[in-house]
């Protein structure tokens, strides 16, 4: 009767101990992973083995419970790895590619040449080289050193055109030039009023008051500075002709008051002709006797 009660209470002490452990073990297992504190002591990396059917794909970190699951894991198409998550570096430090930073907090890395950038904020100090297009309106021809607005071809320099017309400033060596390309009117306009229009065909309009301040040559290349106004041909005063021969016209149409001037005047003879009757060429007498 002894050995019986003391095996039963054996077995049952085993059965207890037994029971405490698997419950112990169970334990661990179910909160090993999910305390908050962790603490990973190894002198390995941690490894990922790929599958024998899947290959590494799909492996990696990822978070549950609480929405959806979050990931950090291998990918292909291409091969890369992926996160669902936003990725925050801390302050002060910068992703790098080959050893060399191409993005930080302000900046990008002085490496990155190329991009496909759609908007930006304000820019300073704002460096391009070769051609530049601005909106599809304004274009920089680098192999010209020419600027176009509203023209992919500038005739000049500098270039402003709109369908039917281009204004252009052009250089050539020692020499600027500026005007319309094209067969249009120019207008110099201030208060948005013309104050002088030049016509396509060449004709010169002052609209309003002209003040020339030195001598003025009109029909010469070289005149001298002994006269305000030189003229290379007949001028007309108040609707009255005024040209300078040797002696009375023998052709042509005058008007009564008409004046010639005699170019080659000799003592007992006249300063010139007046027409007193229109005609071609007129009637003509001769007035201002030279002395003689």
């Amino acid at each position: 009767m002894i050995n019986i009660n003391m095996e039963k209470n054996v077995q049952d002490t085993l059965d207890s101990a037994l029971e405490s452990l698997g419950s112990a073990i169970n334990e661990v297992v179910e909160n090993a992973l999910t305390v908050e504190d962790v603490v990973l002591k190894s002198s390995k990396p941690l490894q990922f083995v790929a599958d024998s059917e899947k290959g590494p794909y799909g492996q990696g970190l990822q978070w549950r419970g609480d929405g959806p699951t979050k990931q950090l894991t291998y990918r292909a198409n291409p091969d890369r790895i992926w996160t669902s998550e936003s990725i925050d570096l801390n302050e002060g430090k910068s992703y790098y590619i080959s050893n060399t930073p191409v993005l930080s907090l302000n900046e990008l890395g002085n490496s990155v040449r190329n991009s496909n950038l759609t908007s930006v904020g304000t820019l300073q100090n704002l460096r391009t080289q070769g051609d530049l297009v601005i909106d599809d309106y304004i274009y920089y021809n680098s192999s010209l050193d020419a600027l176009g607005i509203g023209t992919e071809a500038p005739n000049g320099k500098l270039s402003i055109a709109t369908l039917d017309a281009e204004f252009v400033v052009d250089t050539d060596p020692g020499l600027v030039k500026m005007g319309t390309w094209t067969t249009s009117d120019l207008d110099l306009i201030t208060d948005d009023t013309v104050r002088i229009k030049i016509e396509r065909n060449g004709t010169v309009t002052v609209k309003e008051k002209l003040i020339v301040e030195q001598q003025v040559g009109i029909g010469v290349k070289n005149f001298g500075t002994d006269a305000d106004l030189t003229v290379a041909g007949a001028i007309r005063f108040q609707g009255k002709k005024f040209e300078s021969l040797d002696a009375i016209p023998s052709s042509g149409t005058y008007l009564k008051g008409d004046v010639v001037w005699n170019s080659n005047p000799q003592p007992t003879g006249y300063v010139g002709w007046v027409c007193v009757r229109e005609g071609t060429p007129g009637e003509w007498k001769p007035f201002g006797q030279i002395g003689s």
